[in-house]
């Protein structure tokens, strides 16, 4: 089992620095950084500071969206940042959450997705390619970047397995059978278009506390676990929810703040509070609990395929002691 972190430069770069050292120093495998330009700065920057930091481990962004950069903008940063950093870049594409709340405009539809795809994976080749009805120029300096989809309902499921290097899966403690399903889904989706499923590198996220008990973790947690309300938006999502939130969970998608996008302490965690979802919110793609129940997770998830597990920090009370504890964790297996 591979294990990642995501991290974001927030208010404090030494903060950012020593959370990518420490999992450098302690053998993580992956190095993401979020990508959300109205609470924190800027991405290609952070990633290339990620680089030299760790100067090891594979390097993405998780997750970008389509509408922020033009692809040609997005293929010169990853291309140089992969040549910087001798081959080890990787882009991570999803419809958007607090990036494309930041601009005033809905997720990407699964077309935009598709659309975004194509133009990615032919600038990457050095191609030109055709982006909204003009010609760009195929880029000079093009080099083979590997893509992951960031998928949750069964069209996303199905285009990572149709095209994707790589899926991006969310995935809790509680909720392992779904993760196994939708993995199932995406090799279904492969293996439709003639491809060999287990080409598909499988990386699985967490909202991830490692700690003495639950209820410590979940504080730790809290920043993060409020944007699982933000996020459940397809009909899928909204039917898990019991009846005693379905009107509390609109909130969160009106009132979010994206400039406070996991922000310890901010204003979204005291409007999840304030909302009582606190508890049936951290039930979603989150792990909390003690290292000994981590060595179980990271078992259970390299059962079902998952070659990476990649724990959230931007939004982490204590993202150290996590990455602590995820080694030993991983030690234990």
């Amino acid at each position: 089992m591979k294990l990642g972190i995501c991290s974001m430069w927030g208010d404090s770069l030494d903060v950012f620095r020593n959370e990518v050292r420490l999992a450098s120093d302690l053998g993580f495998d992956l190095v993401t950084v979020g990508d959300s330009p109205a609470g924190w700065h800027e991405r290609h920057v952070s990633l290339t500071l990620a680089a030299l930091e760790a100067p090891r481990a594979r390097l993405a962004p998780l997750v970008t969206s389509p509408f922020m950069r033009h692809p040609i903008v997005t293929t010169a940063a990853l291309c140089s940042i992969d040549d910087l950093s001798g081959g080890r870049v990787a882009l991570g594409l999803a419809t958007g959450g607090s990036t494309v709340m930041a601009i005033g405009r809905p997720p990407a539809t699964q077309s935009e997705i598709r659309a975004e795809l194509a133009a990615l994976r032919g600038l990457f080749a050095g191609e030109p390619v055709e982006w909204n009805g003009a010609q760009v120029k195929a880029p000079r300096f093009a080099r083979r970047i590997p893509i992951y989809y960031s998928a949750f309902g069964p069209k996303a499921l199905a285009l990572a397995g149709e095209q994707a290097d790589g899926v991006i899966l969310f995935a809790g403690e509680r909720h392992l059978d779904g993760l196994r399903d939708r993995i199932a889904a995406v090799h279904r989706a492969a293996e439709a278009v003639g491809r060999d499923p287990a080409e598909i590198d499988i990386w699985a996220v967490s909202y991830a506390s490692v700690r003495e008990s639950r209820a410590q973790a979940i504080n730790d947690l809290k920043a993060f676990i409020v944007v699982n309300g933000m996020a459940m938006r397809t009909p899928a999502a909204l039917a898990q929810v019991p009846s005693q939130f379905r009107g509390k969970i609109d909130e969160p998608h009106a009132r979010y703040d994206p400039s406070e996008h996991v922000v310890v302490g901010g204003r979204n965690v005291a409007l999840m509070e304030e909302l009582g979802l606190t508890e049936f919110l951290s039930g979603f793609d989150t792990f909390a609990g003690t290292v000994e129940s981590a060595t179980a997770m990271l078992g259970a998830l390299a059962a079902i395929g998952v070659s990476t597990f990649i724990a959230a920090l931007p939004g982490h009370a204590a993202p150290l002691e996590t990455i602590k504890g995820l080694a030993q964790a991983r030690s234990a297996m």
